[in-house]
C-alpha cells in the first residue's frame, strides 16, 4: 500500500511550484500523524478500500497541517518539529497563503470522494477557527473558567480528532458516525490536556513554558489558580525569569495539578474507548492504536512527575 506521506506529497501535485515546495517542506518535517493514523485504523475496521482510506487520512492531515501553519503565524513561532517554521522561512504572507492552500486542497480531496462530506468537514474547520478566535480573545487571562477552556480545546483540537474517527463511517453511510465523532472529540480533549501538561516539562520536544509565556491558559494553570489564586502566576508572567518560572513549576507540581490533569485525560480516553467498543464494527485496530499511543505518553510523563 502507498504510504501516507507519499499520498500527502501527491496531493500537492498541480499547484504553483512554490506552494508545492512549501507543502513538501511541511510534510517532510514529520510529526506523530496520530489523526490520519486513526482514520486509517477506523477505515481498516470498517473494511474500507485502501485508496479511499488514504485519501480520507491525507485530507485530515492536510487540514491539521494547515492549522499548524496558521498557528505559527499567530504565535510568530520560530520552530516546529525542530525545523524553522514556514512563517520564519518564507514570511507571514506566504505562510498564510500556504495554510489556505492546504485547507482548500483537503476539501477538494474530500469532494472527490463524496461531495456531501464537504459540508461536514467545512463545519469542522469553522469550529476550529471559532475556537482559535475565542482563544485569542482570552489570551493572557489567568482567570479562565473550565467551561471556556473546554470550548476552546473541543473546537481547536477535539473537532478534528472527531472527524478523524468519524469520516470513514460517514463516507460509508454508517449511522454511528456521530458516535465516532463524539468519541474522537473526547480523545482530542485528552490529547490537548496531555499537551498542556507537557508545556511545563523539559525534554519533551516542545519549548518549555511556551504556552504559558504566549498567554495561553492551560488546564494545569486553571487547576492551580482555582486552589491557590493567581498572584504567583501574575508575578511570573510580569517577570518571566527562569527563577520565577521554576518556582511556579515547583508549586504546581506540589499542588498535584499535573497528575490531576493526566487523570482527567485518562478518564476521557477510557470514556471514548467505551463508546467505540460498543459500536457494530471491528474496533480493534483503532482501540489498539489509541490505547498504545496514550499509554506511551502517560508512562513518559509519569517518569517526569515521579
Amino acid at each position: 500500500m502507498e504510504s501516507l506521506d507519499e499520498r500527502l506529497v501527491e496531493a500537492l501535485e498541480g499547484s504553483v511550484e512554490l506552494a508545492k515546495k512549501i507543502g513538501e517542506y511541511i510534510i517532510r518535517s514529520g510529526g506523530k500523524r496520530i489523526r490520519p493514523r486513526v482514520t486509517l485504523a477506523v477505515s481498516k475496521g470498517l473494511g474500507l478500500d485502501d485508496e479511499d482510506a488514504l485519501d480520507l487520512a491525507s485530507a485530515i492531515e492536510l487540514i491539521h497541517t494547515a492549522s499548524l501553519v496558521h498557528d505559527d503565524v499567530i504565535d510568530l513561532a520560530e520552530k516546529r518539529r525542530n525545523s524553522p517554521t514556514v512563517v520564519m522561512r518564507w514570511g507571514p504572507e506566504l505562510a498564510v497563503l500556504s495554510g489556505d492552500f492546504l485547507f482548500v486542497r483537503a476539501l477538494r480531496i474530500i469532494a472527490g470522494r463524496k461531495v456531501e462530506m464537504v459540508d461536514y468537514m467545512a463545519k469542522v474547520v469553522e469550529d476550529m477557527v471559532k475556537a482559535e478566535i475565542l482563544q485569542e480573545a482570552v489570551r493572557g487571562s489567568v482567570h479562565l473558567d473550565r467551561e471556556t477552556y473546554y470550548k476552546i480545546i473541543d473546537g481547536k483540537t477535539g473537532r478534528l480528532f472527531g472527524a478523524s474517527f468519524a469520516l470513514p463511517a460517514y463516507y460509508l453511510g454508517k449511522p454511528y458516525w456521530t458516535e465516532l465523532d463524539k468519541a474522537g472529540t473526547l480523545v482530542g480533549r485528552a490529547f490537548q490536556m496531555v499537551d498542556d501538561a507537557l508545556d511545563y516539562f523539559p525534554g519533551t520536544g516542545k519549548d518549555r513554558f511556551k504556552d504559558l509565556l504566549n498567554g495561553k491558559t492551560t488546564l494545569p494553570l486553571i487547576l492551580y489558580t482555582e486552589r491557590y489564586g493567581s498572584s504567583l502566576v501574575e508575578k511570573t508572567l510580569k517577570e518571566p525569569t527562569e527563577e520565577n518560572l521554576l518556582e511556579l513549576f515547583s508549586r504546581m507540581g506540589s499542588a498535584g495539578v499535573f497528575e490531576d490533569t493526566l487523570n482527567l485525560a485518562r478518564n476521557y480516553v477510557a470514556e471514548a474507548l467505551e463508546v467505540i467498543n460498543a459500536l457494530p464494527f471491528n474496533s480493534e485496530p483503532v482501540v489498539e492504536l489509541v490505547s498504545s499511543y496514550f499509554d506511551g505518553i502517560f508512562k513518559k510523563i509519569d517518569k517526569m512527575t515521579g
